[in-house]
């Protein structure tokens, strides 16, 4: 079995050179060879800049705690590719992937690219494993994301801003149109927008389609670290709410990489995922106000993102800063960062923060650096135990 299932994912693998290639027909045309897995169950569908994988793992989490067989779909993973399908909060059992990617690798028709192929497989994951119902997360966008294959009974929209504009845009409003268009008819809105350009937006969509549209401003104690995780909680709490579901389950939450805190060798480390300038500035009050001083950064982001003002505002806060480089050849070169230490190899940066005087150590920049730590961490907790 495992020598099948590494075959299987040997083959899945190879589409990551297929790289980003907006549209729905190929997803369509794959859905209709494999009998439309994804109509076999109802679907909450969650997008947003950031904070959408946070509140879409809430809603599993509470819709796991009231009896309902939960399937949520995310990306990326952190460390082991399975992250992405869970069910009732567990990863996809091995023997399933296999069976799901095989059965896609022998589908009549066109090949779909890596993203499409993995929500390909999270709905004939979802239908094979008779779930009541699933949450997806958006990818990239809405619109032309793979996931909106779906007509679901809730369009769930996180704050919106500027990232991805090579794709929807370079304008608040452009991208919230393509964000906008996760929402369907019949379908439930919620969003914790507060910009009213993008509320206006989303609201004229809604409106279009005769569908309720809630402007979701309430906060709720939340299971992940960050002032700004309460208005994630909030509006997870509200969908929940008004599908007829308590917020039970909520604070059961288990989302890794956001503002994780883990204590090493008597340093306090601080792993997070944010990759955007929306995200770190939700993150960078939190890490002045918590990071003990003196306090390293290790840093590395992706190239096609927006780096100058998300290095402007996080590099001030640091005592020390490591860049390193994530994921090679796609993230910036160490070297690029001025005022850094540059060491490349994330593990090798680990190690020299570990090696410091820092009495703390944030990680952040991307979800492959924070990814990359976790596995570290979690290898370097292995081998102490040994």
């Amino acid at each position: 079995m495992a020598q099948q299932l590494t075959s299987a994912l040997s083959w899945l693998d190879q589409l990551q050179g297929s790289g980003i290639r907006p549209g729905l027909d190929r997803m369509r045309a794959s859905l209709r060879a494999l009998g439309n897995p994804h109509r076999q169950y109802p679907s909450i569908i969650v997008a947003g800049t950031n904070g959408k994988g946070s509140t879409s793992a809430m809603l599993a989490s509470i819709l796991h705690a009231h009896g309902k067989r939960t399937a949520h779909y995310t990306s990326p993973h952190l460390v082991d590719i399975r992250e992405r399908w869970t069910f009732n909060g567990e990863r996809i059992d091995p023997t399933l992937l296999d069976e799901c990617i095989e059965e896609l690798r022998r589908a009549p028709g066109v090949t779909p690219t890596y993203f499409e192929a993995l929500t390909l497989i999270a709905f004939l994951a979802f239908a094979k494993s008779n779930v009541d119902i699933a949450v997806l997360e958006v990818g990239m966008g809405g619109r032309l994301d793979a996931t909106n294959v779906v007509k679901p009974i809730a369009s769930v929209i996180t704050p919106i801003g500027m990232d991805h504009m090579e794709y929807l845009g370079n304008t608040l409003r452009s991208i919230a149109r393509e964000k906008a268009g996760v929402i369907h008819r019949g379908a439930l809105v919620t969003t914790s927008n507060d910009d009213p350009l993008v509320l206006e937006v989303l609201r004229r969509r809604a409106e279009g389609f005769g569908n309720r549209f809630i402007h979701v401003t309430e906060e709720h104690d939340a299971p992940l670290a960050g002032a700004f995780q309460r208005r994630n909680a909030g509006l997870a709490a509200r969908t929940a709410k008004e599908l007829g579901y308590s917020d039970e389950g909520l604070m059961q939450t288990c989302w890794r990489g956001r503002l994780e805190r883990l204590e090493v060798a008597g340093k306090e480390i601080w792993i997070d995922g944010g990759h955007n300038l929306h995200a770190v500035q939700q993150t960078a009050p939190f890490f002045d106000a918590h990071a003990k001083r003196p306090r390293t950064l290790v840093f590395g982001m992706m190239s096609d993102k927006d780096v100058a003002p998300v290095v402007d505002r996080l590099f001030p806060l640091f005592d020390r800063i490591i860049a390193t480089e994530p994921y090679p050849p796609r993230s910036v070169k160490a070297s690029d960062f001025a005022g850094a230490e540059p060491i490349p190899d994330p593990a090798a940066a680990f190690e020299a923060a570990l090696r410091s005087d820092a009495r703390s150590i944030v990680i952040t920049g991307s979800l492959y650096l924070a990814g990359a730590a976790v596995a570290f961490f979690e290898g370097r907790g292995r081998r102490a135990e040994g």
